[in-house]
Formats: structure tokens, sequence, C-alpha cells
């Protein structure tokens, strides 16, 4: 009977801490949005403006996981923009900003789980964030850059995770995460875990055919003592099963 006391407990406190450890996942991609941008690609730097970004996909944010459409002012239609610049050489030179808007998605009249966006809003592309907004924004440097392909028919950026950035503070309200500490509408917390663009052209010059911006919340404090104080205990749990 102890036994299945104390496994119950320990499921419990694990249970306790999976969700508060579950990083949310923002990760912004092509879509259908196309081919798009102008970007100059070389062995050791890489500079696009106007990459288009179409979609946004939320991850582990309860009713607000989905898909949502990022659109550059046309309501309903994909085309958000990325632009950033990046040397594998003076790494604090990097940036990167997203810009566009948040629409319900689908069109189907679908929604998403929990109402967050209603079988209405998705049918009509509701508009979440207004068109012209920061979405996200990174100054710094990049962990882990590289480049490859520079000078032939394809490139491809892959940065490495661990980067921080921020997220627009009207992007966060309407997925219904915390601004706290947000400054001139900017959030920080977020780590850019992961990047890549591929993009066709000649020479240094290319057109971006393929984009994926991965992020991830950086959990808060309180998560990692829970998680923390749960690992101590299972630890301290199993040693005292083991003497005996």
């Amino acid at each position: 009977m102890k036994r299945v006391v104390l496994l119950a407990g320990i499921l419990a406190m694990l249970a306790m801490a999976g969700p508060a450890s579950a990083a949310i996942i923002l990760d912004f991609g092509t879509g259908t949005a196309g081919t798009g941008g102008a970007c100059t690609i070389t062995a050791t730097t890489a500079s696009c403006s106007g990459v288009l970004v179409g979609v946004l996909t939320v991850i582990n944010d309860g009713a607000a996981s989905g898909t949502y459409l990022i659109d550059g002012g046309t309501q309903g239609v994909e085309g958000g923009v990325l632009n950033f610049f990046v040397s594998t050489t003076n790494p604090n030179l990097d940036t990167m900003t997203v810009i566009g808007s948040i629409d319900c998605m689908s069109g189907s009249g679908t929604g998403l789980p929990g109402g967050h966006c209603t079988a209405g809003d998705d049918t009509g592309h509701t508009q979440l964030v207004a068109s012209g907004t920061t979405l996200m924004t990174e100054s710094g440097p990049i962990n882990g850059a590289t480049i490859t392909g520079s000078g032939g028919a394809t490139a491809t950026v892959n940065f490495g995770p661990g980067t921080a950035d921020s997220k627009g503070q009207a992007l966060l309200a309407a997925l219904g995460l915390s601004t706290a500490g947000c400054v001139a509408g900017l959030c920080p917390g977020w780590d850019l875990t992961g990047f890549s663009i591929s993009a066709q052209g000649s020479g240094t010059s290319y057109t971006a055919f393929s984009t994926d911006i991965a992020d991830a919340q950086v959990p808060e404090p309180t998560s990692i003592l829970l998680l923390g104080t749960v690992l101590v205990g299972v630890t301290r749990v199993i040693r005292r099963r083991v003497k005996a």
C-alpha cells in the first residue's frame, strides 16, 4: 500500500511540473506566401529584406494553440515580412525583425479549441493584431550562424539555439500571454531556438523561397523552482528506497 501511495505522489508531482516546464513555442514560417524579398548572401554574411512570412504556429498555449495567418496589410492574405542581417565574423551586428498582422487562419470556419478564434472569426479572418506590428525582434549576436551554398544556385542560412529576442506586446496580449516587463511595445523573455532560410539565385543575389523561425518562451523562475523541487523530492525518495 505504501508503494502505491508513493508512486501516486511521484506521478502527481511530475504532472504538476510537466505543464510548468512546457515552453510555449511561436514558430513563424513561409506558409503559402510564396517567394519574396531581396537577399545578398556571401560566405560570411547574409542580408535579406522583405522576405515573405505567412503563418504563425503556436504550441503549448492552451486555447491559443493553433495556426494563424500573418498578413502584410491585406486582411486574410498571407505576406508579413522578415528583415535580417547576420555575420559569421561579427555577430554583434546581427539583427532580425518580423512585421505584420495576426489574423484567424483557415477560412474554413473550424475555429480553434476553446473558442480563441471562433468559427465566425476563422471564416472572416478576424484580425487579432493590427497590420504593421513588430511581431518579433532580435538585436545582437545570433548563436551558431552558418551560411552554406553562397555563390551557387541555392543558399541556406541556419542559426543555432539560445539567442535572446523580444516579442511584440500586442502579439502576446492577443495570445493571452503575460506582457509583464514589456517596454515600448516589446517584451523580452524569449529564445530564438532555430532559424533557417533557403534562397535561390546566383552570385550574391538571391530571393528567399522558404523560411522557418522558431522561438521558445524562457521558463519563469517559479516554473524552474517547481520543477527543481520535484526533482529533488523524487531523488530523495529513490535514495531512501535504495537504502531500505
